[in-house]
């Protein structure tokens, strides 16, 4: 079953819109965990939040059967924050889910600097060069062991 819900703040009417197919109550536990952390990609959820924290509440707003295509499911949710956005009650940053943001690899670029990691074309030379001729993964030497293991039962 897929579940479009909101993440409602009950003192305003305001409210946080997605959609899950998984089960309702570990999506709020998710959300609860990055609100109290401090790093809901929503801006305006967590500034809510930090306001009144024990007025939140989940509310299913609809439901659909597992099978719903992708389209209808993002169609369902543009929906309802329609509803909200038109009473000036939307607490998403944007209205796009099922898809990266426009500015994804520009956005990941600016954290990789950002923690520091900045790789130069000489490590990146380094690090192919190092990797010539090896097997891809441990794999390989779990095959080889096998083969050697079946010959030697013969």
């Amino acid at each position: 079953m897929v579940t479009v819900y909101g993440l409602e703040d009950a003192s305003t009417g305001a409210a946080y819109i997605g959609c899950t197919a998984g089960k309702i109550g570990k999506r709020m536990r998710e959300h609860r965990c990055l609100l109290k952390a401090g790093k809901h990609t929503s801006k305006r959820l967590q500034e809510a939040w930090n306001s009144h924290a024990d007025k939140f509440q989940m509310k299913v707003l609809e439901t659909m059967p597992a099978e719903v295509s992708v389209i209808v499911k993002r169609e369902r949710e543009l929906h309802w924050m329609k509803q909200y956005k038109g009473r000036n009650m939307l607490l998403n940053e944007n209205e796009y889910s099922f898809s990266w943001p426009p500015n994804a690899p520009a956005m990941a670029a600016k954290s990789r600097v950002a923690n520091g990691y900045r790789p130069s074309a000489e490590s990146n030379l380094k690090r192919s060069l190092a990797q010539i001729g090896r097997p891809k993964g441990h794999g390989a030497k779990i095959s080889a062991t096998k083969k050697a293991n079946k010959l030697a039962m013969r």
